[in-house]
């Protein structure tokens, strides 16, 4: 078998093998200028920074760059561990950047213009060097994945434990004076964090008023990594500077994105990444066309079209506007609302459907026209030969099911009369409750029977692998199969010719016996602790946050500091996966070397 590219095994060095004394001192000295770099960066993106700030940052930074050059000189000629493009290509980015730096303000003013002043250039500059002294910093703590204790780290262990990191360092930049625009609680940031990471879009401060644009973009990063994951950006990275990706490093990916060729993990992750990225940045192309015209905030509409691309495709339901979707100068945007909802539904089908779709439709478009494609050998390969996962049309007919299925009791169950604007909104919430969380009207003037229905929407969510939360689609699918399998008698379940081991149909039994206990735990806790509050904004507030939804029917803000605890832990435990995190928490298995004998029960 040929190797896979982007696949490799971790170097490993002999047990008498050591690094020399000087490469040890220089490694050591190059994670100090890593620190001292980052320590930089955010003192600068995070606090008020003023003349003196400058130019004290400025000689240092130009400190620590003299001492890199240093640094990577020696560890190109002493260390031989690395690779040569590598080394030199450090090196002559640094060498680059110092001559550099006189030159570089002037063609950011002139790419920019007027939207940029002198001393932002200045600023923008020096980030620029400094990111630079941050890479080679970096790419020794990707490195460190390949460390023993990582890899022996379980793939539930390391999930939940990036997530969690994750939420900590943005709790922090949040904290930042620049980031907001009077200061914040560590709870709200805390909550807001959260929110971003775990892509779920409940909010306890206005995102418009409350934030700065730095905070803003603070927030978007984290929207971006919690969609795509913490793994899957670093394990991406690893590939950008030639790392690879790990056998032990694919299997731990595997069950993430449901990708059974587990050679070819390294060109999936590179997919994911690339696509998406392609994905948002064509989102945000319509979002500004569509607002072009008249948009909600003039002047800002360039972000505001990518945030809301990034938010939509990830599921998040941030919005930069206080009303959100409902903003009334883009209420009845329909173009933008169309371009809102088709970001959610890719983004919320999974990656693996998304990589199985051109053969499905391929084949789909050649069944219906019949097309035999035998003319063409190549052709026929790619798309007619090439298998699909069996979860891609389960997942797909689930969605399209429920989508519709959503949209026409949503439209019942509001007591609406029967005109377009009312059809169309009962179509927009059916998307909109799969876990993304934008909105277009009030949801607290909804019935209560639009409210249960909301509800079921929100905890099934989205499908396996894609930036959606709730319990999967897939999930809810075999759990339905199953009972169906029950009141048939037949001895296995069946899907698509295919019989469902069973480990896997517990597991969904599993998933959603816990998934119901959390959200009525949750509910408890919180009617307990807010005894005021309408009970049906308490339960909808539960489901949203434990489907990561993030739609609200006004209450967020007005819990207290209890209640806001148990909505993060349940946005944490949405995003990550209960049985999930509950595998983690309970730690390693041991297995039952042996059977007792059956036991009856009465049931009835």
């Amino acid at each position: 078998m040929s190797p896979k590219v982007g696949f490799i095994e971790p170097p490993s060095l002999h047990p008498n093998q050591k690094l020399a004394p000087l490469v040890v001192r220089l490694l050591i000295l190059q994670a100090v200028i890593g620190v001292a770099a980052t320590a930089m960066l955010v003192w600068e993106l995070g606090w008020p920074f003023t003349t003196g700030h400058a130019r004290f940052a400025e000689w240092f930074t130009w400190g620590l760059v003299l001492l890199a050059l240093v640094v990577e000189a020696g560890l190109a000629w002493r260390d031989r561990s690395q690779s040569t493009l590598k080394r030199f290509f450090i090196l002559g980015a640094l060498i680059v950047l110092a001559l550099g730096r006189s030159g570089l303000e002037r063609p950011l003013r002139d790419w920019l213009g007027e939207h940029l002043a002198t001393r932002s250039a200045a600023l923008i500059a020096l980030v620029v060097v400094q990111v630079s002294l941050v890479v080679p910093f970096g790419l020794r703590l990707l490195g460190m994945t390949r460390s023993r204790f990582l890899q022996k780290a379980k793939p539930g262990v390391l999930f939940v434990g990036s997530f969690a990191a994750a939420i900590v360092v943005g709790t922090l930049m949040l904290k930042t004076p620049q980031a907001t625009t009077e200061g914040i609680t560590w709870l709200d940031a805390l909550f807001t964090s959260t929110s971003a990471i775990c892509v779920t879009g409940l909010i306890v401060v206005d995102t418009e008023t409350a934030f700065t644009s730095q905070g803003q973009v603070v927030i978007l990063l984290m929207i971006q990594a919690g969609g795509l994951g913490i793994m899957t950006l670093t394990y991406f990275m690893s590939l950008i500077v030639g790392q690879g990706i790990t056998l032990r490093d694919s299997a731990k990916l595997r069950e993430l994105f449901s990708e059974d060729n587990v050679g070819a993990m390294g060109h999936f992750v590179a997919r994911i990444v690339v696509v998406t990225l392609l994905i948002e940045a064509l989102g945000a192309f319509f979002i500004h066309w569509s607002w072009a015209s008249q948009p909600a905030r003039p002047g800002r509409e360039v972000f505001d079209a990518i945030f809301h691309s990034a938010s939509a495709f990830c599921n998040a339901g941030f919005s930069t506007f206080s009303d959100g979707l409902a903003d009334p100068i883009i209420a009845k945007n329909r173009s933008l609302q169309v371009t809102i909802m088709m970001l959610i539904i890719v983004g919320g089908i999974g990656f693996a459907v998304l990589h199985d779709l051109p053969p499905l439709l391929a084949r789909g478009i050649a069944k219906l026209l019949r097309i035999p494609f035998r003319r063409s050998r190549r052709l026929s390969q790619i798309y007619l030969q090439q298998s699909v996962r069996l979860h891609t049309p389960l997942a797909l007919r689930t969605t399209a099911i429920l989508l519709l299925g959503g949209a026409v009791v949503f439209f019942l169950a509001a007591d609406w009369n029967l005109s377009g604007d009312h059809l169309w909104e009962a179509v927009f919430n059916s998307v909109t409750a799969r876990t993304a969380g934008f909105n277009i009207a009030d949801f607290g003037s909804y019935s209560f029977a639009a409210v249960v229905l909301m509800c079921f929407l929100m905890f099934i969510g989205g499908s396996p692998g894609g930036t959606a939360g709730g319990v999967k689609t897939t999930t809810f699918a075999v759990a339905v199969g199953e009972l169906g399998r029950l009141i048939r008698g037949h001895q296995s379940l069946q899907i698509r010719n295919r019989r469902i081991p069973k480990p896997i149909v517990e597991r969904c039994t599993a998933t959603i016996v816990l998934s119901l206990l959390w959200v009525a735990l949750s509910i408890l806790l919180l009617s307990w602790s807010n005894p005021e509050l309408d009970p049906s904004d308490i339960i909808f507030e539960c489901f949203s946050a434990f489907g990561t939804a993030g739609l609200s029917r006004g209450i967020t803000a007005d819990l207290d500091t209890f209640s806001k605890l148990v909505i993060i832990l349940s946005m944490f435990a949405g995003r990550v996966g209960l049985l999930t995190l509950v595998l983690t928490i309970a730690g390693a298995s041991v297995p039952r070397r042996y059977e007792l004998p059956d036991g009856n029960l009465p049931l009835n």
